[in-house]
């Protein structure tokens, strides 16, 4: 058994953001997008505890993991809003936001380099953005206009190797850890426990 070094598996940079379309069946196409600068998840599960026989948590019950933040890029072209949002390409090509959008779910993720040279791939399954806020400012040769988009994900639906059916809110695959199927897993959105082509 090998014994993987911790202290090369520090984080120093986040690329190659992708995203699908959820669909009835599963995923759409997996389409990568340049300019990811940051991304700032918070996940949370409440767990409330049931008391019994002088036991204040005699039973544990926990709500699915679910995260809220953000995910900020340095450019955002308007051809990619009809992939983030519930927004209509008019005739003339331009981007019209509906008075009454609805949130428009995809699963969505981005890659980081560790230490050691190896990558990760973080995916989330069900997330919904929000529109960017207009923020513009005068050019001042350093500053360009924040793209931050507010994210919340949620947990995805899917079968286990058993058959069963499970929750995942996102997960994580190495190029060193995983590498028997870190190469197949990279055409489409990995889902756990698939059979990789």
């Amino acid at each position: 058994m090998s014994v993987t070094d911790v202290s090369t598996l520090y984080e120093v940079g986040n690329r190659k953001f992708f995203l699908a379309e959820k669909t009835a069946t599963g995923f759409g196409t997996k389409e990568y997008h340049e300019g990811l600068m940051e991304v700032k998840i918070e996940f949370t599960s409440e767990m409330t505890g049931i008391n019994a026989d002088d036991d204040p948590m005699y039973i544990d019950l926990s709500s699915p993991t679910t995260g809220e933040g953000t995910v900020k890029f340095a450019t955002l072209p308007y051809s990619m809003y009809s992939k983030f949002f519930d927004v209509k390409i008019d005739s003339n090509g331009a981007v019209v936001v509906k008075a009454q959008a609805k949130a428009k779910f995809v699963a969505f993720g981005y890659y980081c380099t560790l230490g050691d040279g190896s990558q990760s791939m973080f995916t989330m399954y069900k997330a919904a953005f929000e529109m960017p806020s207009l923020n513009s400012v005068s050019f001042d040769g350093k500053t360009i206009r924040d793209l931050s988009l507010k994210v919340k994900v949620f947990p995805h639906q899917y079968t286990d190797k058993q058959g069963k059916a499970d929750q995942v809110t996102y997960s994580i695959m190495n190029s060193v850890l995983n590498a028997a199927s870190w190469t197949k897993a990279q055409a489409s959105i990995y889902v756990p426990d698939s059979t990789l082509a």
